[in-house]
């Protein structure tokens, strides 16, 4: 058994990664708390599909994700544990795929580093277990870039066909995943000039972009409609020192553990520098790729910067989410043949980033708020002929997945004079009051029922009704 175990050991160690890491996202789904993005998200799969590509397309992402959810919550439920799972497949499906592949063509080394830089990120495992489009971002990302290193590699039909599936399910999934891709197509196609110089190559990878673009055709539309709104305005700030720093900051600190993102860099310098040596050394083919995959995030990251200056702000730090797949992918190839006692070293430092990161996605996951006492108290006492009137117009859309939207108005455009049991009014104190003169003119009461909340928003109740 013990020589079993000695002969199987990294097999065990990379497919425990796998179900480890599986198992702590799943941890984190048994709560009620949600956050802005999520919400609309939540509110839009209320709808049908037509419901969601309307929504989707007056929104500023492409669909995909939502379709994905929607069909999910129609076989298993609309709860949120239920959508909080429906996130994590994708993201156990690319520690999977990476398993597999990276193993067969890099080594057993290779796919344990891979995995465990992945999973241990800080900005992984608090995203892996969101209700948005990340997740399955990366999964359509690593799987495009993985297969154009095995099209470059071999050539096959089917290889450059699943480039062109997985490139267009990553452009109908997230917008820089969709850079990503660009930026992806783009080096494949300066490695088959350089290295290959085949006119059938050449043809096959004509053909992949022709594919991804006549895939891409039903949403074009939308899309540019998308583009000339964020061009008209867009909330995201504008790009600054700080704000370009932040993109390393979000990617690798710890709010427990200052300045972590400095030895992070440090780590990346180190392989960066190891896998230099390696190519003077002449063994060139897999760490020039390992280079190539450190270009993916870094073009990302460049692209939207640029055209953040150039244009209007559009870029954010998770935007770069779907593309670290490759920054993994960097590292592991990068650091499989390094001694033992590196590895170990490794090993060690990025378990405890994943622990301290785990603590704090816990901490943040299940923070105590007034969610059960809210949900609670209406379920007691929402009626078929109550409203619900709220005066934080902005957070609107999230009341509205917690309650029917036929019961639900923001307080200035509600009518006092049409019958109702009750108006519960969500009061937050720095926006708009309920008009005393109108309770008056209407002979209704309010009275103060308690200190309420949903999600990072806390209010009081009161009851608005007639004697």
């Amino acid at each position: 058994m013990i020589a079993k175990i000695k002969e199987h050991y990294m097999t065990i160690c990379i497919w425990g990664v796998v179900v480890f890491f599986t198992g702590l996202y799943l941890s984190l789904l048994f709560n009620h708390n949600i956050w802005t993005d999520e919400a609309f998200t939540l509110q839009l799969l209320r709808g049908g599909f037509k419901d969601i590509i309307a929504g989707t397309a007056a929104d500023v992402h492409p669909p995909l994700y939502y379709l994905y959810a929607k069909i999910f919550a129609l076989v298993f439920g609309e709860a949120l544990v239920v959508q909080k799972i429906a996130a994590i497949i994708p993201m156990s499906a690319t520690l999977i795929f990476l398993a597999v592949v990276v193993r067969k063509h890099f080594g057993d080394i290779a796919a344990f580093l891979t995995l465990l830089f992945l999973t241990c990120i800080p900005c992984t495992m608090e995203f892996a277990v969101q209700v948005r489009m990340y997740s399955l971002a990366l999964f359509c990302v690593t799987v495009c870039g993985v297969y154009a290193y095995l099209a470059f590699q071999n050539g096959k039909i089917s290889e450059f066909v699943v480039l062109a599936l997985s490139g267009a399910a990553a452009a109908y999934t997230h917008y820089f995943a969709f850079v990503s891709v660009i930026v992806i197509v783009g080096l494949l196609f300066l490695a088959i000039m350089i290295w290959k110089r085949e006119k059938i190559r050449i043809l096959k990878w004509v053909f992949s972009v022709v594919g991804m673009v006549v895939l891409y055709l039903p949403w074009m539309p939308f899309f540019i409609k998308q583009v000339t709104s964020v061009e008209q305005g867009y909330w995201i700030p504008e790009i600054t020192a700080e704000v370009i720093w932040s993109y390393f900051t979000w990617t690798f600190d710890l709010e427990l553990v200052p300045g972590m993102v400095f030895i992070f860099l440090i780590i990346l310098k180190g392989a960066s520098t190891y896998n230099t040596i390696r190519i003077s050394k002449g063994q060139a083919e897999k760490e020039i790729f390992a280079l190539v995959c450190m270009l993916v995030p870094t073009l990302t990251v460049i692209l939207g910067v640029v055209a953040s200056w150039l244009k209007t702000p559009i870029y954010r730090d998770q935007y770069v989410l779907p593309a670290l797949g490759f920054l993994a992918l960097f590292f592991g190839i990068s650091m499989r043949n390094a001694k033992k006692w590196i590895l170990a070293v490794i090993t060690v430092f990025l378990l405890f980033v994943g622990a301290v990161q785990y603590k704090e996605c816990f901490r943040q996951e299940y923070r105590s708020t007034y969610v059960p006492q809210t949900e609670a108290f209406f379920e007691a006492n929402l009626t078929p002929n109550d409203y619900v009137i709220y005066n934080w117009e902005t957070f609107g859309f999230i009341y509205e997945c917690y309650f029917p939207a036929e019961q639900l108005e923001y307080v200035e455009r509600f009518d006092f004079s049409k019958d109702f049991d009750n108006v519960w009014f969500l009061h937050t104190e720095w926006q708009p009051e309920v008009d005393e003169n109108v309770l008056a003119a209407n002979g209704l009461t309010m009275d103060v029922i308690g200190h309420f909340g949903i999600e990072h928003n806390e209010f009081d109740i009161y009851r608005i009704y007639r004697e």
